[in-house]
């Protein structure tokens, strides 16, 4: 692997030093002034930007499970990926494989995949992250450049267009204007892990503009899993008028990731550092090089109606040595879609009446090639094959107000999707696939109390199969895979009464044709299959608890955090596996969190995360233990400007499993499968502010 830091750094400080004047509309930089009590105030956000507090406000307006995680929840620890930014969310299951990549999982979406992302709809600033055939990766994504991440799950993802069961992950960066001034961060740790973030806000009479850079380097804790990585983003928002407001996206990735690989259940645990020796032999790497352009302009209509329109762009390169029966994975992507959507609210007939409708595109173009794979070096090519995916999402959703407090929500969604391959190898071979399909939906809001709500749902959810899936194993034109379906029934309530707080929610899906993959044995190609029928059920259940405050009379507070997750996923008398439990997450999972802080000055927070044991297998005959781990989190502020932190995980050194691929039935040739979790690491960090 070559070491990617060094010629990023020097290239994006001199963006930091002299972007400000490219952009300026006057030599004068006028930054808003911001009242200080205690803590600084965040501005208002933009409109093409709204902030945390009004995107808080307009989230819970969705009449099932959601969730906004601000950055005050993630950026005083080393946050690195998905399980460290969604921790404390309920029903959200990621946990890490090797690096950023983590297995993501809501309400059992893609739960059989073993690697990357599917079954989720990923996107940034509202605007896809997915590659157009639905299929995603993690490691592009830098947290600390975000101000929050929304959780759309299910149906409640309509509004970006999410069509799939477990709905949409939304990850909203910082700009100009709600982080103004400079920020430099350092971060360092066990095995050998340095990171340094750079940030820069500025806001001109009529615009605003915000950069950051962020480099990381580390050996991880298992062998054959280090990384190097140098993630740049930033925006530019220029009001053109006082009702029309436009920014720019950029965002540029250098990622080199090694792979440590899947290991036996024996392995993982009495020797959790040791990689997949085949790993090491044969060099497994994914490294990827991308630029990301995309465009938001937001009309404001007066009488609180808008019109967003924009485009993206997104190229991206992937060279990813894996294992002999499937080669060196080398591929160059080209993604992009326009999207106009139309919010706002008017009276009809006297009552209170809000809609939401628009339309979203993706288009992709892949060169997929595949080569042997000699110690990393491309060999023989054995695979040539050109992908073209397009997914078109049209979709409304309204809200009719009987009274404040009664709300009938309604909406739908018309999908197309078309796949197409062209095999330049065997020409015979080449195929495609189009599919189209409504996805109704109707729920019902009841607002008790201005601070306490109910809700309940139904709503229809549809997954098309990926290029991974349908040309999976070399199989002669695409593998016979329908589109998953799912109808999901889903009540609960969220809200705050006097010191608790509370979001719960209770689903049950009746999913069709469901996408099931499992790890096979040499020489068996094809392993995704749908199956007949599946349920999905379980409960999300957060609560919030403030057991004290004042205790020292200056303005201490100590609050218990609870997140816990109960997943039951089974076959429903299927021919094979009849009522079996699927494999790939466990039924119960829970994480607490004891936070006490000292005012604005310092604070200290254990925390606790415990899964059940979970089977592999579709047979059910061989299960990862259950484990229980204990990690804090702790910081003090200096002063205005410096702030430092500390982060222990798994500060008891136990052996568990973090996660594993799914097999179909346990033999002498596929029980490596599971993945070791970290060992006890400790970590730290200083954040200078000016």
């Amino acid at each position: 692997m070559k070491f990617v830091i060094p010629f990023f750094i020097n290239a994006v400080l001199s963006l930091f030093l002299f972007a400000p004047a490219a952009f300026a509309e006057s030599k004068e930089i006028v930054l808003k002034e911001i009242e200080v009590v205690g803590k600084k105030e965040k501005p208002k956000g933009t409109l093409t930007v709204p902030s945390n507090a009004e995107a808080e406000k307009e989230i819970k307006k969705a009449p099932g499970g959601v969730n906004v995680v601000t950055e005050e929840s993630f950026e005083d620890t080393y946050t690195l990926n998905f399980e460290d930014t969604l921790a404390l969310v309920p029903g959200a299951y990621a946990q890490k494989r090797f690096g950023e990549e983590v297995r993501l999982s809501l309400r059992g979406s893609g739960l059989a995949r073993g690697f990357h992302l599917v079954g989720l709809r990923l996107l940034q600033d509202g605007i896809p992250f997915n590659l157009a055939d639905g299929s995603g990766d993690f490691q592009e994504m830098d947290f600390l450049a975000l101000q929050r991440i929304e959780v759309y799950k299910g149906g409640n993802a309509l509004q970006y267009g999410g069509i799939t069961l477990g709905g949409a992950v939304n990850l909203i960066t910082k700009n100009g204007k709600s982080h103004p001034g400079q920020m430099y961060r350092f971060d360092g740790g066990a095995d050998q892990t340095f990171r340094l973030h750079l940030q820069s806000g500025y806001q001109f009479n009529r615009s605003d503009l915000f950069v950051s850079v962020t480099a990381t380097t580390s050996d991880d804790f298992r062998d054959h899993a280090r990384q190097e990585n140098v993630k740049f983003n930033s925006n530019y928002g220029l009001r053109l008028s006082d009702s029309v407001e436009t920014r720019f996206y950029m965002s540029t990735n250098v990622i080199a990731q090694e792979l440590p690989g899947t290991v036996t259940l024996g392995q993982a645990l009495s020797n959790p550092e040791n990689a997949n020796p085949s790993a090491i032999t044969q060099d497994w790497q994914r490294d990827i090089n991308s630029v990301r352009l995309s465009n938001k302009t937001t009309f404001d209509l007066g009488n609180g109606r808008f019109v967003d329109v924009g485009a993206y762009v997104n190229h991206k390169t992937l060279f990813h040595p894996i294992t002999s029966f499937v080669g060196i994975i080398d591929q160059t992507s080209l993604d992009y879609g326009v999207f106009a959507q139309a919010h706002g609210s008017y009276s009809l007939s006297g009552y209170k009446n809000e809609f939401r409708g628009g339309v979203l595109s993706q288009f992709g173009y892949t060169n997929a090639l595949v080569f042997q794979n000699f110690g990393g070096a491309r060999g023989a090519l054995t695979s040539d094959q050109d992908q073209s995916a397009e997914t078109v999402v049209l979709y409304g959703e309204n809200h009719f107000y009987f009274n404040p407090q009664w709300a009938l929500v309604t909406g739908g969604q018309v999908i197309y999707a078309g796949r197409e391959s062209e095999n330049k190898l065997a020409p015979a071979q080449s195929d495609s696939q189009t599919t189209a399909t409504f996805n109704p939906r109707v729920g019902v809001m009841y607002h008790h109390t201005p601070t306490i709500q109910f809700f309940a749902n139904v709503t229809r959810s549809y997954e098309p199969p990926d290029f991974s899936n349908l040309t999976q194993g070399g199989a002669a034109g695409f593998a016979p895979l329908s589109a998953q379906k799912a109808w999901t029934v889903e009540v609960g309530s969220r809200g705050q009464h006097g010191r608790v707080a509370w979001d719960i929610a209770l689903y049950r899906a009746w999913v069709e044709d469901e996408l099931l993959q499992f790890t096979t044995g040499p020489g068996f190609p094809v392993s995704t299959f749908n199956a007949d029928s599946t349920i999905h059920q379980g409960v999300e259940a957060g609560l919030d608890i403030l057991l004290a405050r004042n205790l020292l009379q200056g303005g201490d507070r100590l609050q218990w955090r609870n997140a816990y997750t109960y997943s039951d996923f089974k076959f429903d008398d299927n021919v094979q596996h009849g009522d079996n439990t699927l494999p790939g997450q466990p039924p119960h999972f829970y994480q607490a969190e004891l936070r006490y802080t000292d005012g604005d000055k310092w604070f200290v927070a254990p925390t606790l995360e415990a899964a059940s044991s979970a089977y592999v297998d579709f047979s059910n005959r061989l299960k990862a233990p259950g484990y229980a781990i204990l990690g804090f989190t702790a910081g003090y502020t200096v002063n205005k400007n410096i702030d430092v932190f500390a982060n222990g995980r798994n500060l008891l050194d136990k052996n568990f499993i973090s996660t594993f691929s799914t097999i179909a039935t346990p033999t002498p040739f596929n029980q490596a499968a599971f993945y070791a979790g970290d060992d006890r690491r400790i970590f730290g960090g200083v954040r200078l502010r000016f």
